[in-house]
């Protein structure tokens, strides 16, 4: 069925009226009826019947009216994407991510077939904590990032969503204690000191810790001494705590600090995606392929 007869046909369900709809759609009446009249060929069925007011919509015609409606707004969304994705020469879209731990297993895949399938789109990336991120959504400065667990729901300017949860790990010194140990407990925490990101450059990072925390009988004590992770990392290795990441951040060697697994059920830890509510149909398509290979990695880590 061509969509020119669904066009046709809703503005007459509109109008209920063969010479309003033929002046909306600039057509003649004899024109536009024989397209009606083809639709009901194609349908099988009459779509309106004629009484002394005008015209009424039967029972078939209230079908196809409410599901037409639907069908030509997601043909006319098809045509805008792909308009816009044919478009793409001049473009430019910025990334902004948080930490260089995410990159070979998250980043770089879903970057790479980014890069195939938009070649003349130039693909800016910045590494920034996850607070730093979301206020340059705000300020225009990024199209789309990726971060990290947090409070970052609502963004003026952007629209964000959790795009899986990966467990939390215990990041101790090489010479710990629980160093040697596969798997720890919550209950093996309750007597450490455990350092992390700062509220200013994570706000609400630790909530799930927390509460699980509590869940389990105690306060955990913490001291918020970071702003990146190579910071938590050498505060770890110099013995001041023990730190709480996302299990992102295994594959990433960091000398003298070992990373222990969490026994279940553990902590999930939230990852984000955003993008600007002005971003162009290539920014959201990189959006889709790293909340793609996100959800991938995430599985693969024991997340959802």
């Amino acid at each position: 069925m061509e969509i020119r007869l669904l066009r046709t046909f809703l503005a007459v369900a509109e109008t209920m009226n063969i010479s309003a709809a033929a002046r909306r759609l600039r057509v003649t009446q004899p024109a536009l009826s024989r397209q009606i009249r083809a639709l009901e060929d194609i349908v099988g069925h009459p779509l309106f019947v004629r009484h002394q007011t005008g015209l009424r919509l039967t029972a078939t015609g209230v079908t196809l009216r409410d599901h037409g409606v639907r069908a030509v707004a997601a043909v006319d969304e098809a045509l805008r994407t792909a308009r816009g994705a044919g478009t793409t020469a001049g473009t430019v879209v910025r990334l902004g991510y948080y930490g260089i731990s995410i990159w070979e297993n998250l980043l770089a895949p879903a970057v790479e077939m980014f890069s195939r399938r938009f070649p003349d789109v130039t693909l800016q990336m910045v590494e920034e904590s996850s607070v730093h991120l979301a206020s340059d959504l705000r300020e225009g400065l990024l199209e789309v990032a990726l971060l990290s667990s947090g409070d970052y729901e609502r963004i003026a300017g952007a629209v964000s969503q959790v795009v899986c949860t990966v467990p939390a790990m215990v990041v101790v010194a090489a010479n710990h204690r629980l160093a040697k140990k596969r798997v720890v407990s919550l209950e093996d925490l309750r007597a450490e000191e455990v350092v992390g990101f700062k509220h200013q450059d994570a706000p609400g990072r630790y909530r799930n810790f927390l509460t699980a925390c509590r869940d389990a009988g105690f306060s955990p004590r913490v001291t918020y001494v970071a702003s990146i992770f190579p910071e938590l990392c050498m505060a770890v290795k110099q013995r001041m705590g023990v730190g709480i990441i996302s299990s992102f951040a295994n594959p990433v060697p960091h000398p003298g600090v070992v990373f222990i697994k969490l026994k279940p059920p553990g902590v999930q830890m939230e990852i984000y995606t955003a993008h600007a509510v002005n971003a162009a149909p290539a920014a959201l398509e990189l959006e889709r392929l790293i909340a793609a290979a996100a959800k991938r990695a995430a599985v693969q880590a024991g997340g959802q």
